[in-house]
């Protein structure tokens, strides 16, 4: 297992490595920092080093590194912000819906709203057959995102929260994890990844309108190791759990999702499945991978804040970000040691119906030693290969990512010509295999 300087650092600011202290630094409190995430709390996708992309973002995308959006060999593409309103585009820095620190290779990207910086842009599409960046909406330039420096903030931070004094109930069953808190403004959680990884169904039952922080610690965690199937609403009205999906039932579901944070501060591998995650992914020491091989692709209902980050044709973020309120002032400190959960005989969230076919799209992994297509030289970073990881047992489908009938095919001017575009899409497993040039309608 690699240990990062990124991590090292970390570690050697808290004092400990794998084994935690037992106790913490700092208590929760009533004081809280609004808009704690600063600068990457304004993006939807928030990246220090490289993003391998397709499908879509409906908000803003920063990458300090390489971004690979979009791929003729899928063939996929990546569209950005469609969701941006104009208050949302004029918080961010430069007005820039898109933010690349180094190369973009680009096949179909398309910019709804806003436009974008990149230190490079390099066509990928497969000449008279598509377009790089639709519409030169990509400049290029330097970045107005310092990434140096937000990271190293929400390391800090990241740290700093895994030390704040769990005041929440953690109760499992043979299948399920329960998460209750009563606290009307802030209720944190400390799992261990291991024990998070066990259960196929996460439940939560927190008061409306509070902030909800969840501290998972470990050095990774894999949503198909059990093939876990949904995160969980305790139901407002009764009866059974409210499972995650983009359109919940009730605006209360919202206001839950959108200030729940899920904290990884020492894990430098964070692997979703096909299931629909609810509220922001905070992993500043991790390769983030949204979906694989075997798995399908799985969607954010919010943010994800991550060193790299990695998806297969399908996956989505949200403009759903972060809006709770979390401690100020946690010095980073021994960061808290999980309990075990305790057990309990509720019962778990009956599983959504099983899909009919079961094979998944090839996923990516970072460090393959193939060239992207379309590189301008042969020193241009590696590109993606594909991820081997399936899930312990036969996946059940995501929820619907977006509202049925959300999804638009269009045709606009692209350069000189008019290229009439569409989107094919074919889903086997979960997986989306082809991706033409993306619009959306105003919802």
């Amino acid at each position: 297992m690699r240990t990062t300087a990124a991590v090292a650092a970390v570690l050697a600011v808290t004092g400990a490595a794998l084994t935690w202290a037992p106790a913490a630094s700092a208590t929760t409190s009533t004081e809280c920092a609004g808009h704690p995430l600063g600068t990457a709390g304004l993006y939807a996708e928030f990246v220090e080093k490289d993003s391998v992309r397709h499908s879509d973002s409906e908000g803003a995308v920063a990458v300090g590194g390489d971004a690979y959006f979009g791929d003729p060999a899928k063939p996929s593409g990546f569209s950005i912000g469609h969701k941006l309103t104009g208050a949302d585009l004029a918080k961010l820095p430069g007005g820039r819906s898109l933010v690349v620190g180094g190369t973009l290779y680009a096949n179909q990207v398309v910019l709804d709203h806003g436009t974008g910086v990149a230190g490079k842009v390099v066509d990928r599409s497969t000449p008279g057959q598509g377009f790089g960046v639709d519409g030169g909406k990509v400049a290029t330039g330097e970045s107005p995102v310092d990434f140096a420096r937000e990271f190293k903030n929400l390391r800090a931070l990241s740290t700093g929260w895994a030390g704040v004094r769990p005041n929440g109930e953690i109760a499992a069953s043979s299948q399920g994890l329960f998460l209750t808190g009563t606290d009307a403004k802030l209720n944190v959680f400390a799992v261990n990844a291991a024990d998070l990884e066990k259960v196929r169904a996460i439940t939560l039952d927190v008061p409306v309108g509070s902030s909800t922080l969840v501290n998972v610690l470990g050095a990774s965690y894999d949503m198909s190791t059990s093939a876990t199937y949904g995160v969980y609403y305790k139901n407002l009205d009764g009866g059974g759990a409210v499972i995650d999906d983009y359109n919940v039932p009730r605006d209360e579901y919202r206001q839950i999702r959108a200030k729940l944070l899920w904290n990884f501060p020492q894990a430098e591998s964070v692997k979703k499945n096909y299931t629909s995650w609810p509220g922001t992914i905070l992993a500043p020491n991790a390769t983030v991978e949204m979906g694989g091989k075997n798995v399908g692709p799985g969607h954010v209902n919010g943010s994800v804040i991550a060193e790299a980050l990695v998806t297969v044709p399908g996956a989505e973020t949200h403009q759903m970000n972060f809006t709770g309120c979390l401690p100020k002032g946690t010095e980073p400190g021994p960061v808290v040691t999980p309990e075990t959960p305790k057990p309990t005989e509720k019962p778990v969230p009956t599983p959504p119906p099983a899909p009919e076919e079961t094979p998944g799209e090839g996923g990516a992994t970072p460090g393959a030693s193939a060239t992207p297509e379309g590189s301008a030289s042969p020193s241009a970073p590696a590109g993606p290969g594909e991820a081997t990881t399936a899930p312990g047992a036969t996946p059940a489908p995501a929820p619907s990512a977006t509202p049925e009938g959300d999804l638009a095919t269009t045709g606009s001017a692209i350069g000189p010509g008019v290229i009439g575009a569409a989107v094919a899409a074919v889903v086997i497993g979960g997986g989306f295999l082809a991706f033409g040039k993306r619009r959306r309608r105003a919802s």
